[in-house]
């Protein structure tokens, strides 16, 4: 499992960092050395900030932004009109954009008040109007840069940071023993954690691994004893910098690794080479070759490892009795060769004697070297069957200690494999137990999982809240104690799922369907209404008006005869066919609307009703009531928000993730 790491940072809702680290892998420590509280503002203040027009508006932290807004809902204000809002970094802008709508704009090339300060548009200021959202007792660069840059600033502090130091002394082993690396992007929060840690605890902080942004901090840390090379700088306090940053620190620390482990295995192997060479040297005086020691057995394997250890003995004790068998029998020949020798020589020189004609004098001299020869000769070959036998026992004696070698190994080996077999089950008892201690752990994990679920997919919250106190009530009721940071996480996460806004589908599907009827009532435009002929004059049955019967017979037998029709596109009257036709279109409309509704699919949701507009304005008289009345309450429906803003992820089950790998995993219970 990764190295922990410990985020000296505020509690927030979701954090991006955290949610970043952990899913990288890593165990995440949270520490709050500081707590953020909203500062009432007066209503008189608030309209005055809202009301006022500004040249530029600096909102410096996602703090400022989140608690500003709710200022605002509570007060039914909007946000302060400006030529353009400013961050000092992208996180700050990511969470601003989506409460004032507005455009915004941060430096690019650093995330820090005094880049933002080097900005052209920054530059001349004069009789400008300018407001800063921030935090109670902040850096005052900003304001008093602007303001010798002739800008009239007005600061509205909308929070305050309040130091939270209690909790510090329990967490100190915690951290000594799971935590690796430390990341912090405030010097006030940093700050406040070393003034407020122990003396062992500051001993510890000087060794591990710092992941800051560059700039102050780094300088600070420096000035608290940290080693410059324990200190990594980031390039900005944002999740990917930070995180990008705890990469190559990893990165860097496996290859130096295994630059370590490649110069340990080539020192190992160069004093081997040269223990050979030296053996060697030795063995080549006229001592026997020392036989090759076995190799060091390998952890697991354990059936290989035997089978090698066997036939690597039998093989030195093969090598070691053949060896010793030539050389008894080279010692053997060699010696029956010199006593044949020696017998003919003494042989011939008796022959020889007589023809010589030597005195006894002589031949007693001749006597007696031949004696001496002999001694001389029994005396070498005994020293060097003392040295064969002395060579043979050493021989034997380095077989057998072999031989011992070989079984003090083996039984090393299965002794360590009996206790790798105990520890394997001793760890498998301990991973039941654990498992089965903890079911309540794992169940409020799929709790929390399904409340996602249910969040994403159905868009129920109310589902999603009750697995989510369901999972609460859960690990309260098993231990509190040791579940209090996951509990205390989960609360947050319900008070925000709560804060919400929830999307009645219903009620919209409902009003979807009482407005279809009324479309078949409604009074078709003017332009295509079918215009009624002049009721036809009867034909007199008097005689005497016969001149005017012909006339209106005639004039009806040639407008039946002759007609003129006009095709602009679309008819220029509409006859109940077609009208029938364009209302149960757009009642059509108004039911594929009512499903989008129910299934939260807003784009068909607002297409339908754009094209059911859009047959009103086309065919019906927009000068009606009736057609004005439901022109606008669809209007009003289209804008109507279908797509719940639910959050794809919660922090909780995050850190309920991190603890079941480590249960199942590792094996740290609680």
């Amino acid at each position: 499992m990764r190295p922990g790491i410990l985020l000296i940072r505020p509690d927030q809702h979701s954090d991006p960092l955290e949610l970043a680290l952990r899913d990288l892998g890593y165990p995440v420590y949270q520490q709050a050395v500081m707590d953020i509280l909203p500062l009432p503002a007066a209503a008189e203040s608030v309209k005055t900030w809202c009301h006022t027009s500004w040249h530029g508006v600096i909102v410096i932290s996602p703090n400022a932004a989140r608690i500003f807004a709710k200022q605002l809902d509570k007060q039914k204000e909007t946000w302060p009109q400006a030529e353009n809002y400013y961050t000092v970094g992208s996180g700050t802008c990511e969470v601003l954009m989506p409460l004032c709508q507005k455009p915004i704009t941060y430096p690019a090339a650093g995330y820090t008040s005094e880049h933002l300060l080097a900005l052209p548009e920054l530059a001349e200021l004069k009789e400008q109007k300018w407001l800063i959202i921030t935090g109670k007792n902040g850096r005052q660069l900003l304001a008093d840069t602007l303001s010798e840059r002739g800008a009239q600033v007005t600061i509205a502090e909308v929070y305050e940071r309040r130091p939270n130091v209690d909790d510090l002394p329990k967490a100190e082993p915690l951290w000594q023993e799971n935590v690796e690396y430390i990341v912090v992007s405030s010097v006030e929060q940093l700050r406040l954690f070393f003034e407020n840690i122990s003396d062992a605890t500051k001993v510890w902080a000087q060794g591990v691994h710092w992941v800051v942004p560059r700039g102050r901090i780094g300088k600070q840390l420096t000035e608290f004893g940290v080693p410059s090379k324990q200190i990594h700088g980031a390039e900005n306090a944002t999740p990917a910098a930070l995180t990008h940053t705890l990469q190559l620190i990893r990165e860097s620390q496996a290859m130096s690794a295994s630059t370590s482990d490649k110069k340990t295995d080539e020192n190992a192997s160069a004093a081997k080479a040269s223990a050979a060479s030296t053996s060697g040297n030795e063995n080549s005086s006229s001592k026997p070759p020392k036989p090759k020691p076995t190799a060091k057995p390998k952890r697991g394997w354990f059936g290989n490892f035997l089978i090698f250890i066997l036939l690597l003995s039998v093989l030195v004790l093969t090598a070691g009795g053949y060896w010793l068998w030539q050389q008894q029998q080279a010692l053997a020949n060699e010696t029956a060769s010199q006593l044949t020798s020696i017998q003919e020589r003494l042989t011939q020189a008796e022959q020889n004697e007589p023809a010589a004609g030597l005195s006894s004098a002589q031949q007693t001299r001749v006597q007696q070297e031949l004696a001496a020869m002999r001694e001389e000769i029994q005396q070498q070959l005994d020293r060097q069957f003392a040295n064969e036998r002395q060579a043979r026992e050493r021989g034997l004696q380095r077989l057998d200690n072999l031989r011992q070698d070989s079984i003090a190994s083996l039984q090393t080996a299965t002794d360590q494999n009996a206790r790798q077999i105990t520890q394997v089950n001793e760890a498998l008892r301990a991973s039941n137990a654990r498992q089965s201690s903890h079911w309540h752990l794992l169940e409020a994990f799929d709790l929390v999982g399904a409340a996602i679920q249910r969040l994403n997919f159905e868009y129920n919250r109310t589902a999603a809240l009750q697995l989510l106190r369901q999972a609460e009530a859960l690990l309260s009721d098993s231990n509190a104690e040791a579940y209090q940071q996951i509990i205390r996480q989960m609360q947050r996460d319900i008070e925000m799922i709560e804060a919400l806004p929830q999307v009645n589908t219903q009620e919209i599907g409902l009003r979807l369907q009482r407005m279809q009827p009324s479309v078949r009532n409604l009074p078709i435009s003017p332009d295509f209404s079918v215009a009624t002929d002049d009721e036809e004059q009867a034909i007199s049955s008097d005689m005497s008006n016969w001149r005017e019967n012909i006339t209106q017979a005639w004039e009806s037998f040639s407008s039946d005869l002759i007609k003129v029709q006009r095709h602009d596109g679309v008819p220029m009257r509409l006859d109940n066919d077609q009208r029938a036709l364009i209302t149960s279109r757009i009642e059509l409309q108004l039911q594929i609307a009512q499903q989008a509704a129910m299934n939260y699919h807003g784009d068909y949701y607002r297409n339908t009703i754009d094209e059911a507009l859009y047959y009103i304005d086309s065919f019906f008289d927009l000068q009606n009531r009736e057609v004005i009345q439901l022109k606008a309450e669809l209007t009003a429906l289209r804008e109507l928000p279908i797509e719940p803003e639910y959050p794809t992820g919660l922090l909780t089950h995050a850190m309920l993730r991190d603890r079941v790998d480590s249960i199942r995993n590792s094996g740290n219970g609680e």
